[in-house]
């Protein structure tokens, strides 16, 4: 499972991918942390309250805490303002969970048919497709939803220093 991480990044530019009614996906997000290392993350998922907030506000230090998804996507689960102040929202973090696993399980469900047809038109290599619908349904549907668990995320902002009411 992916471990909470606490790093402190100006946000240098983003491309805005898709946006959702509670989320929105950023990708090319390049960032500079405290010594001047400029690194990117190819996917940034965020709430838009922690948008709203100032948590993607370009050239101003922020303090970010966030789970990796995959090498260089991540979920951004709460930051911390100049002002000390913590903005999370761990209920809209839980509908993103349970959006994720309803994702999971369409995908398990066509991973199937999907391959078949994609088999018929390339003489059998689409069935390769099936293992690779599969694992990707089997991580949105538990992997996901449990490390964006609420007990777990509240017990990740903990062991940072950060209290959750």
């Amino acid at each position: 499972m992916s471990e909470l991480k606490k790093l402190k990044v100006t946000v240098k530019n983003f491309d805005v991918k898709a946006v959702g009614d509670i989320d929105a996906l950023y990708g090319r997000v390049r960032l500079e942390d405290e010594q001047g290392n400029t690194f990117h993350f190819k996917e940034v998922v965020m709430l838009k309250y922690l948008k709203y907030q100032g948590a993607l506000v370009t050239d101003v230090p922020r303090i970010w805490y966030y789970k990796h998804l995959a090498k260089s996507s991540i979920v951004l689960i709460a930051f911390e303002k100049s002002d000390g102040k913590v903005e999370y929202d761990l209920d809209d973090v839980r509908i993103v969970a349970r959006s994720s696993m309803f994702k999971g399980v369409l995908m398990s469900f066509a991973a199937i048919p999907a391959g078949i047809i994609v088999a018929t038109a390339t003489y059998g290599l689409g069935l390769l497709l099936i293992p690779g619908f599969m694992y990707y349904g089997y991580r949105n549907v538990f992997k996901i939803p449990g490390m964006l668990r609420r007990n777990t995320l509240v017990s990740d902002l903990a062991s940072h220093g950060v209290t959750v009411r």
